[in-house]
Parts: C-alpha cells; sequence; structure tokens
C-alpha cells in the first residue's frame, strides 16, 4: 500500500482554495453576508411598554363604559317622578373579558401490544384564531358592576328611593347591598 503524504491543514485549505470557480466564490460570500444578517440582532418593542399601552388602553375604554352608563342610568333617573336632580356614580369591578376563537385539532392513538393490551392516547392542540394581527373575538363580555351610588334630590322620600332601588336593580342586576342611594345636600358658600 502507498501511503499519501501528510498534508498541513493550510496546504489543504490553499488546494481547496485553488479549485473554487467565480461562481464558487459568489456563494460563500453571499452565504457570508446571510449568515451575518441571520446573527444580527433583532430590535424588538419593549415588552414592558406594550402591556403598558394595552392597560392603558383597557382603563379607558372601561372609564368610557362607566361614564357612558352613569350618563344614561342619570338621565333615566331624572325623569321618575318626584327624584329631581340626580349625580350618579358607577364602579367596576375588572374591565370585561373578551373570549377568542380558537381551533382545536384532537388526536387520538391506538396501540394493542402483544400481551393483548391495548393503549389509547389522546393529545390536544388548540390555536388562536387571528384576523390581520389581532386575535378574533368570537364573545365579549361586559365588566362586572362592583357598586352604583345615586345623589338624588328627592332621596329623603321613602317612596322615591324605593323606585330608584327598583331602577337600578332591574337596568344593572345589581344586588341591594350594592346600590347606594343618598338625597343631595346643598352646596353652601365654600
Amino acid at each position: 500500500m502507498e501511503q499519501k503524504p501528510k498534508m498541513s491543514f493550510k496546504e489543504m485549505g490553499m488546494q481547496f482554495l485553488s479549485k473554487m470557480d467565480k461562481q464558487k466564490w459568489l456563494v460563500c460570500i453571499l452565504m457570508g453576508v446571510l449568515f451575518i444578517v441571520i446573527s444580527l440582532p433583532v430590535e424588538k418593542e419593549d415588552t414592558q411598554e406594550i402591556q403598558e399601552e394595552q392597560q392603558a388602553s383597557a382603563e379607558n375604554s372601561t372609564d368610557d363604559y362607566e361614564r357612558k352608563l352613569e350618563k344614561r342610568l342619570t338621565a333615566l333617573l331624572e325623569e321618575i317622578e318626584g327624584v329631581g336632580r340626580v349625580e350618579v356614580m358607577i364602579t367596576l369591578q375588572d374591565s370585561g373579558e373578551s373570549v377568542v376563537a380558537q381551533d382545536v385539532n384532537q388526536q387520538t392513538k391506538s396501540s394493542n401490544r402483544e400481551s393483548g393490551e391495548s393503549t389509547q392516547e389522546n393529545s390536544t392542540e388548540r390555536t388562536t384564531v387571528f384576523s390581520g394581527e389581532t386575535p378574533y373575538e368570537t364573545k365579549t363580555m361586559t365588566p362586572e358592576i362592583r357598586g352604583i351610588c345615586v345623589v338624588a334630590e328627592g332621596a329623603q322620600n321613602d317612596e322615591v328611593r324605593v323606585r330608584i332601588y327598583q331602577a337600578v336593580q332591574a337596568l344593572f342586576s345589581v344586588e341591594a347591598h350594592k346600590i347606594s342611594i343618598v338625597e343631595m345636600g346643598s352646596q353652601e358658600g365654600t
């Protein structure tokens, strides 16, 4: 057997490079550029900033919802005989909830062993459905009301107070202990 003389790493590299034509050089250069581009860090938005923006947006929509309910309830209560001028404050327990659509993929695998035993393996995979870049919402649940305070000029009259309670309970399905009805006092020179 004839043994080839051992080549050094440098000699092997030089031999390889001498055999490369222009097309191979171009491929190597493009691969190098691609490697550099892939290894560059990608600038990501700060996760905390995104969460703060989403929370601020939710708070704004919650505040808008509260104001809308307060305005509508005030207008309605002022129409009840004997109530007079009214101020309403509604507080919410949370900011509501959105239910997003999901695709559900269920798979069942059965296998029989030589010993006569059979096994069954179930797996479920859930994937959120998107509409553009945002999840597709199938249902939006309104925020739960924590409490309602009604300040009315006619609240000293028990009949008027009962009608206010009944109206608020009928509109919001809120328990009586979460409703406060107070007589409006006069504001003397501040």
